[in-house]
């Protein structure tokens, strides 16, 4: 349980149940601000459990990940009793963050830990994590870990394994050198989970911001499942075309608007929306003075003015008063006025006129 996101928590830790989740009980706690991130167990012995306890908080516009609670702990009985990997153990010294791990199928004796630290470090334990040895801290090692650092290892071979996060990426070498597997130009970026066949490592599946891809060549060839509804519609709004127009930003695939119907057999299909803005998309409105205009957000307040003709985008994000930085919220509020479409109104920790 990694607990609220906002504030302190008791509730953090790890649980155990014995009678099918009727009822729980708490075997790991570090300090109110620290959650679990990842709980593995040995495969050939249950008993044997990895727990990597993250101290983590959010604020408004900004975040602490790491501290004095986060640690790898490891325990032989079930959870009765608790052990910490610490620096004489070989493991990373100081504050750390989130922890990524993985013990391989085939020997568990062999575990890996992609450790978020000052210096971000991969490492392999041959003794089934009782000492550490680091195979890499080169920069990347483990970009943004606190929304990726995970792990999966091929379930035959315990020196080819995965890394996950804005591709995937895999070593055939323990870890000493990585490569891209697929590029976040053929298959969406962003990837959150990866499982892969125990039968057969050849056969995996990607889960991935944009939706589910598989291979069943270890890699080489891919395909992206395209009929699942998976989109995510951050915010729409119509115009007053006839046929109306639905506008509306996705997550992590940028802004959009199409007809609400098409006067043809076939239906709406893909070509008859149109993509007007990148990145996470958020609020899209058209501009009701001129329906060859419209007005789109990303993250971070990025407010655009796009022409529906030329395709051209032009940066409008307000500019920040005289020795004042603007803080937006990842999806930052942005708005029409009913009564006058020519104002719009967007929030920082001011509201914006235009």
């Amino acid at each position: 349980v990694m607990g609220p996101a906002w504030s302190d928590g008791e509730i953090r830790g790890v649980y155990k149940t014995e009678d099918l989740g009727e009822t729980w009980e708490r075997i790991l706690f570090t300090n109110p601000r620290t959650g679990a991130a990842d709980l593995v167990i040995d495969p050939k012995n249950p008993e044997k459990i990895f727990a990597a306890m993250w101290e983590f908080r959010r604020w408004p516009w900004y975040f602490e990940s790491g501290g004095e609670g986060s640690g790898l702990y490891i325990s032989h009985d079930g959870g009765e009793t608790w052990r910490e990997s610490l620096a004489q153990d070989g493991f990373p010294s100081g504050e750390l963050g989130r922890i990524g791990l993985v013990v391989s199928p085939s020997d568990p004796e062999v575990v890996y830990a992609l450790v978020e630290a000052e210096r971000s470090e991969l490492l392999r334990s041959d003794n089934g994590g009782d000492t550490w040895v680091t195979i890499s801290d080169e920069d990347g090692i483990a970009p943004r870990p606190f929304y990726y650092a995970d792990l999966r290892i091929d379930p035959v071979n315990e020196n080819r394994i995965y890394s996950l996060h804005g591709s995937i990426q895999v070593s055939e070498d323990k870890g000493q050198s990585f490569r891209t597997v697929v590029p976040s130009s053929l298959i969406h970026g962003d990837v959150q989970e990866l499982w892969i066949n125990p039968d057969d490592g050849r056969n995996m599946i990607m889960g991935n911001d944009g939706g589910l891809a598989f291979t069943r060549d270890g890699g080489v060839h891919w395909r992206f499942v395209e009929n699942l509804t998976l989109a995510q519609f951050y915010h729409i709004s119509l115009d007053d075309a006839t046929p109306y127009n639905v506008y509306g930003g996705l997550q992590d695939n940028g802004s959009w608007f199409g007809p609400n119907t098409v006067w043809e057999d076939r239906g709406i299909m893909n070509l008859h929306w149109r993509r007007v803005g990148p990145g996470d998309g958020f609020s899209v409105f058209n501009d009701k003075t001129d329906d060859r205009y419209g007005y789109s957000t990303m993250q971070g307040g990025r407010l655009v003015r796009f022409d529906k003709m030329t395709g051209q985008r032009v940066a409008i994000q307000p500019v920040h008063p005289e020795n004042v930085g603007l803080r937006f919220n990842w999806n930052a509020a942005l708005n029409v006025d009913p009564l006058d479409p020519r104002a719009l109104y967007l929030g920082s920790q001011f509201v914006h006129r235009t």
